[in-house]
This record gives structure tokens, C-alpha cells and sequence, in this order.
């Protein structure tokens, strides 16, 4: 199930791309609202871990710090679900997005906010560095392998220089647990205080 507060700024209509697509699941919950479904990852481990292969969209293994294995002008969405403070280029990373859109099409990204007061309180007062990866470090690469960190108005900066011309970004809370603490954040998720110190991620919709 597609989380309703990204399904809402979707163009449904024909091409839709989902970088580090994983196993696939977004791209399952779209089937039949697209014309065409695309999913880039770097690693085929998730993919190969379905049980049952992909109907309605196609898989493609592509490093994303290259550039895409897509035409110019494209895509109508572009979906990247905690990926950029994967990719070792952010602003290559965002032109690769601008090229690849049609004029219209929108680009929706997510990310952790490094600005949340859990972060902030860990580099103040417990005098550790960033970790933006949730649960504890105990194997695999450090932080889940994020190798950037960003504020709200970092990646809208970013996306700006890639040439976007319309930016929102707002808080992306997390509704897992939940209780009506978390609900009132989120219904005032595009205020100043929530969006910049009261959640751990990023919504931005970045349109062409």
C-alpha cells in the first residue's frame, strides 16, 4: 500500500519511475494506473527475493550514481524513497531526475532530516556524529550506508540547481506507531517547528 500522503501528489498518467525500487513493492501498489512502470536499483538481491515476479512493470539493475538508462524527457513522476543520501553525488543525482522528467512531471523524494531534535540532541549532547538510519548500528556498512545528510532547505537547494522551478517540502512523520501525538504532528506537518525539528524525514515534491 502506497502511503497516502505521497499517493496524493501523483500525476497518474503514463510513465512512472521509481528509483531504488527494491523489491518492488510501490511499484505493485501502481500497477494499472501507469502506462509504464520502471524500477532501478543497484542491487537485484530484493527483487530476486519476490515470490513471485513482477506483473505490469519491468526491473532494471543501474548504478545511480550514473546516469540513468533513461531517454530525456521521459517520465510524468520520478519516486526515490531514502535513496539520495545514498548516492554519493546529490546534485548529479537531482539533474539525472530534471533530465529524465517531462515538462510538468514531478519528482517525489524522501529522505531523514538531520535537523530533528533526536539528531540534534545526539551531536549536542551525547556528542555523537549523525546516524539517520533507523534502529541501532550493529553490522553492515555504517548509518545503512548514508553517506549525506540533509536539512529541509538543503534539498530544496539541490533540487533548485538542477533547474526545478516549483519546490514544497514538508514533514514526513512517522505513522507506524499509532497514537495522536504523531497524528496532530502530521496534520501540521508543513508548519515551520514540525517540519524542521519535529520529524526524522523529509517529503519534498520537486516539479519541473
Amino acid at each position: 500500500m502506497l502511503d497516502p500522503r505521497i499517493e496524493k501528489y501523483l500525476s497518474f498518467s503514463k510513465v512512472f519511475i521509481d528509483l531504488g525500487c527494491g523489491s518492488g513493492e510501490t511499484l505493485d501498489a501502481l500497477v494499472g494506473r501507469y502506462e509504464t512502470l520502471i524500477g532501478i536499483d543497484a542491487f537485484e538481491t530484493r527483487h530476486k527475493m519476490r515470490k513471485a515476479a513482477p506483473i505490469g512493470w519491468e526491473f532494471s539493475r543501474a548504478d545511480l550514481n550514473q546516469p540513468f538508462p533513461l531517454p530525456a524527457d521521459y517520465a510524468d513522476t520520478v519516486f526515490a524513497n531514502q535513496v539520495i543520501e545514498h548516492i554519493a553525488d546529490p546534485r548529479f543525482f537531482a539533474s539525472e531526475i530534471y533530465r529524465v522528467l517531462r515538462k510538468d512531471g514531478v519528482s517525489i523524494i524522501t529522505t531523514p532530516n538531520v535537523r530533528y531534535i533526536k539528531q540534534i540532541w545526539r551531536i549536542v549532547v551525547r556528542g555523537l556524529g549523525p546516524c539517520t538510519a533507523n534502529g541501532e548500528q550493529l553490522d553492515g556498512p555504517w548509518d545503512d550506508g548514508h553517506v549525506h545528510y540533509f536539512t529541509h532547505k538543503d534539498l530544496r537547494n539541490v533540487f533548485k540547481a538542477a533547474g526545478f522551478s516549483s519546490l514544497m517540502s514538508q514533514a514526513l512523520i512517522d505513522l507506524s506507531q499509532d497514537n495522536w501525538i504523531r497524528r496532530i504532528l502530521d496534520h501540521y506537518a508543513s508548519t515551520a517547528p514540525v517540519r524542521e525539528f519535529l520529524s526524522g524525514n523529509i517529503l519534498l515534491v520537486a516539479k519541473k
